[in-house]
């Protein structure tokens, strides 16, 4: 019985997961049996953490996006700094890049985030290839 459970909810969509996470603790019976057994900064807590389970998701949402459309360009790491999130066991890195696009635009500096893999995490003064949207360069991701 409680396998079926489980199964059921790991193969349900992130995002209905997440939402309906946070309906419990916040709304009806049960929220209102959360806060008064376990108290308000139980639930703060637990609704911090389900904050940064929705931007993990939406900074890898972003990245896919831009992955499949964004404008490619070659970029040389200025600066990296790694911001102690992870994206699938993979770190997520702020980089201030010198971005060199593909086009003949001129070359541009930029600050951003993004899921860099473990076992090739650029350096500075490495060029890597990104593809970035060229409305907002603040959002690139690091193509492997």
């Amino acid at each position: 019985m409680f396998s079926k459970f489980v199964k059921k909810n790991m193969e349900e969509d992130p995002q209905k997961a997440l939402d309906k996470g946070r309906d419990s603790l916040n709304k009806g019976i049960t929220g209102g049996l959360t806060k008064a057994f376990l108290g308000q900064e139980f639930v703060d807590k637990m609704n911090s953490v389900m904050d940064q389970g929705q931007a993990a998701m939406d900074m890898q949402k972003s990245g896919q996006h831009l992955a499949m459309s964004g404008m490619e360009a070659t970029a040389e790491v200025v600066a990296i700094e790694d911001t102690g999130a992870l994206i699938n066991m993979n770190p997520v890195v702020k980089l201030n890049l010198k971005v060199t696009p593909a086009i003949g635009m001129p070359p541009f500096e930029t600050v951003g985030e993004s899921v860099v893999s473990k076992i090739a995490i650029p350096r500075k003064g490495d060029t890597i290839k990104i593809k970035y949207n060229p409305a907002d360069p603040k959002q690139f991701v690091v193509m492997s």
